[in-house]
């Protein structure tokens, strides 16, 4: 069975695998190893380094106008991730791997234009397959919530509109605590969210139409002005908790004052994408 998936990069430009004449079947892709630490004989720890897996390719078309037209998207989609030194994403289902095509070797090029095979090399600084989850609290300008339309998010993502004040909780489904992306939305001043029994929350002012982004994976914290100016506010974190704390599995209870919007996104992370 021919695998069902795809490459997009930063721009959000695709190639498909299945479509336009270009096919893959068995890959690296559900490879990992972790790399072992030693010590005294026995395992100090367990990491991830920078890893390379291989991606077969071969393309099929029926003309020789829509084979070149192949050979070329595979360069022009993935390379501008490299020379803009952006990440480009494979993605199977709901789970992307983030990663640069950094070689292509090619066999069976001069035989004929309609017909070549391909191996692509995926490097990946961060090789684990993710799934973003998106739990949405959005207030109307009464303060009584709802789908506000100030949050506009790319269907493929799951939502969960949280839509009482006194009972909210964000559920991961992941086995283990999970990195986010927490996004909120201004006017509002020194914002606090509690997760569970964590606390986050930012001393500073986010104005109407500013958001303010809290990513555990990058350890930023990036306050976004209306004309799209970004300014680090890392240093006005509350230093008593710690800003970056994983989300645990299971259900997890959300409070804040009420008086502004946000969103939790849950970023699952593993080793291989889930078999379905």
């Amino acid at each position: 069975m021919l695998e069902q998936l795809k490459y997009q990069n930063h721009a959000n430009e695709v190639f498909e695998f299945g479509k336009d004449g270009i096919f893959v079947n068995i890959s690296e892709l559900y490879d990992y190893a972790w790399d072992v630490t030693k010590k005294n004989n026995r395992i100090a720890s367990l990491d991830r380094s920078i890893v390379t897996r291989k991606l077969p390719i071969t393309i099929i078309c029926d003309t020789e106008e829509e084979g070149l037209k192949a050979r070329n998207k595979l360069l022009e989609v993935a390379e501008k991730d490299v020379l803009a030194m952006q990440h480009g994403k494979i993605i199977i289902g709901d789970y992307y791997f983030r990663c640069f095509v950094t070689k292509s070797q090619k066999k069976n090029y001069l035989t004929t234009k309609r017909h070549m095979t391909v191996t692509l090399y995926l490097t990946s600084d961060f090789p684990y397959w993710i799934k973003e989850t998106r739990h949405v609290v959005s207030l109307l300008a009464d303060g009584v919530e709802g789908n506000s339309g100030g949050f506009d998010y790319p269907f493929e993502y799951a939502f969960d509109y949280l839509n009482d004040v006194a009972n909210k909780a964000v559920i991961n489904d992941d086995f283990a605590a999970s990195n986010f992306r927490m996004v909120i939305n201004g006017a509002c001043v020194d914002p606090a969210i509690h997760v569970g029994d964590h606390l986050y929350q930012v001393y500073c002012t986010v104005n109407e139409g500013e958001y303010l982004t809290i990513d555990s994976t990058s350890k930023t914290i990036i306050l976004t002005a209306n004309d799209g100016t970004q300014t680090n506010v890392f240093n006005s974190r509350n230093k008593d908790s710690y800003i970056f704390e994983k989300i645990k599995s299971g259900k997890n209870a959300v409070s804040w004052s009420g008086t502004f919007a946000f969103e939790i996104i849950i970023l699952e992370e593993r080793s291989e994408p889930r078999w379905i």
